[in-house]
């Protein structure tokens, strides 16, 4: 087949300042991995087969639900009401938009144990994701394999990406050097979300990612972009060289920690509970009657001798019960529900935050 006819449906993209068929081409070799695939994941994913990256690695740990469908893109009603494993959902949708892609969707929680594994042979990792700790152990495996990283950030109205690029610019590390103490970032869950404002930032991270692979990078692509869509403000900051921390623990020091496994949060299974203990790797006093009145929208929680304890109103077990959840004020929490660690991880990331 040649070229013109290989790359018919990019006619418009290749027409593009700077892009041209060997720019295409470049698309078509490369391989991104994407790790989350929610409301970020879905938009990244849907705008990175349309460009025609020929390789997408797509990893969540999630199942499809009816409040997903208010932003999440690839997925429809009918994946809601199966139950439909994300990134099952979304290999099968990209199929539907190119056939030619190679994708493969992978059921799994993403960890330092197979971090290593999953980015093998990827030029470009792509941040979908809902918590902090994977977008730390993302930093790590950014800089472990020498590949670039955007970062991607969306709740409420507001969203944030920039770029982390091994040995040129700061990591995520340089400026921000711990990830927010459990309960105090805002969660989709506890915030909301503003679906556009997750098309915003993952078009700013998606831009980036597909300009570093088809090797028409520009300065301004290092940039940090934050914005507040309630406002309509847009911020860009200059992330060069100057930028990267000249002690940084990661990118300097070369102290991986979410990689080495020694900062990732532990999942206890309690022996014939049916409950789950989670121990954040961030510690840190947790304002129990405030995380409380957040969740009141989600059930009923009370607060007593050091510790925040309700049922989820909006979760439900295989069993069809509520999901009982314990915060105690250091941050450690026991899910009960289910004997599952996974279950237990996603339920303290969407409601008390990783």
């Amino acid at each position: 087949m040649d070229a013109p006819s290989q790359f018919g449906r990019f006619h418009r993209q290749i027409i593009l300042p700077g892009f041209s068929i060997e720019a295409q081409q470049r698309l078509l070799d490369s391989h991104a991995l994407v790790v989350g695939c929610g409301a970020l994941g879905c938009a990244s994913v849907d705008l990175l087969v349309r460009a025609g990256v020929g390789r997408l690695t797509i990893i969540d740990r999630d199942v499809v639900e009816q409040t997903n469908l208010q932003r999440q893109s690839l997925f429809t009603d009918d994946d809601a009401r199966r139950g439909i494993p994300k990134a099952e959902a979304a290999a099968r949708r990209v199929r539907e938009i190119d056939p030619t892609i190679s994708v493969h969707g992978w059921v799994d929680d993403f960890r330092a144990e197979n971090a290593l594994s999953y980015a093998d042979g990827a030029n470009i990792i792509i941040d979908g994701l809902d918590n902090f700790e994977t977008r730390y152990l993302l930093n790590d495996l950014a800089l472990r394999r020498s590949i670039p990283y955007v970062y991607c950030g969306a709740v409420g109205y507001e969203g944030m990406t920039f770029p982390v690029l091994p040995s040129v610019g700061p990591c995520l590390r340089c400026l921000f050097p711990e990830p927010p103490s459990p309960g105090v970032a805002p969660t989709c869950d506890r915030a909301g979300v503003f679906g556009p404002a997750v098309a915003v930032a993952a078009g700013f991270a998606v831009s980036v990612a597909l300009r570093y692979l088809a090797g028409i990078f520009e300065a301004h692509d290092c940039d940090l972009v934050s914005f507040d869509l309630a406002t309509g403000r847009l911020r860009r900051t200059k992330l060069g060289s100057s930028a990267r921390e000249k002690n940084c623990i990661a990118c300097v020091q070369e102290r991986l920690d979410f990689l080495d496994g020694t900062r990732s949060s532990q999942a206890t299974t309690l022996c014939g509970r049916n409950a789950v203990q989670i121990l954040p790797a961030s510690s840190g006093a947790i304002d129990l009657i405030g995380l409380a009145q957040r969740l009141s929208q989600h059930g009923a929680f009370t607060v007593e001798s050091g510790r925040m304890r309700g049922e989820l109103r909006s979760e439900r077990t295989s069993t069809g019960a509520s999901y009982e959840l314990t915060v105690f004020v250091d941050g450690r929490a026991i899910v009960r529900g289910s004997s599952e660690p996974s279950d237990a991880r996603r339920i303290y990331t969407q409601y008390v935050g990783l």
